[in-house]
């Protein structure tokens, strides 16, 4: 479904992803793990087409999804062709607009369609957001902003979901929720591409994994044998 080859990426004169390859087969969960400053990130916003300064420009190799290179198209084309969706790190909600209006906002381009069925399936993975559906965004806690974040990138009716950190800040119940809600998800049928300094969390929900050590794959495979592998073991999973 996605096949990204020999990506190489930077921020101005510095090089961020030196020749990264990895390929996400569609209804997987893949993860992408490694230190602060390991290019995770980076990744997501060179899928996403993103523009710079926040987003890196692409120096050489190609991004493909279903076999047609990517690397041309505007970001808004990559939400509404593609079907593909960012979670940002830090959420990015609109604090002065309603849980509702968030989701609303987030389907603008689908004017005159009725969002109501998937509103309800937003309510019913995420209750809490149905009780406060009506409360300013910014007066929510961490957790119930990051679950609107998702349900927000839900909205666009994406296909592939790219998250960056969802667990960063939550409470532990917070964050073991989070990550159940995203297995559901994936049953429903959503691919997910999950960036995630909680290795062993999202390793144990993945069903691969690849590690990234300063712009660079250093190691990939089958979630269940990274958490094997005494050297990914040591290094990002606290021994």
């Amino acid at each position: 479904m996605l096949r990204v080859s020999n990506l190489k990426a930077a921020y101005g004169k510095i090089e961020a992803l030196h020749g990264v390859s990895f390929q996400v087969e569609q209804g997987e969960i893949v993860t992408l793990i490694g230190a602060n400053g390991a290019g995770k990130s980076t990744t997501l916003k060179a899928l996403m087409r993103l523009t710079p300064p926040e987003s890196p420009v692409v120096t050489a190799g190609d991004i493909k999804f279903n076999g047609v290179s990517i690397l041309g198209m505007e970001a808004h084309r990559v939400v509404s062709d593609l079907r593909m969706t960012l979670v940002p790190e830090g959420r990015h909600i609109f604090g002065n607009l309603t849980v509702v209006e968030n989701l609303q906002l987030a389907a603008w381009t689908r004017k005159n369609e009725k969002l109501d069925k998937e509103i309800h399936y937003i309510f019913d993975m995420f209750p809490r957001l149905a009780e406060r559906a009506r409360q300013r965004s910014d007066t929510l806690s961490g957790g119930e902003q990051q679950m609107l974040a998702v349900g927000r990138a839900l909205m666009t009716k994406c296909s592939v979901l790219l998250l960056d950190e969802p667990s960063m800040g939550l409470a532990p119940l917070i964050m073991y929720d989070m990550f159940r809600t995203l297995k559901r998800l994936n049953a429903d049928g959503l691919t997910i591409i999950v960036v995630e300094q909680n290795a062993r969390l999202a390793l144990q929900v993945a069903d691969r994994g690849y590690v990234l050590d300063t712009g660079e794959i250093i190691a990939e495979g089958p979630a269940e044998d990274l958490l094997r592998k005494p050297e990914i073991k040591a290094a990002y999973l606290g021994g």
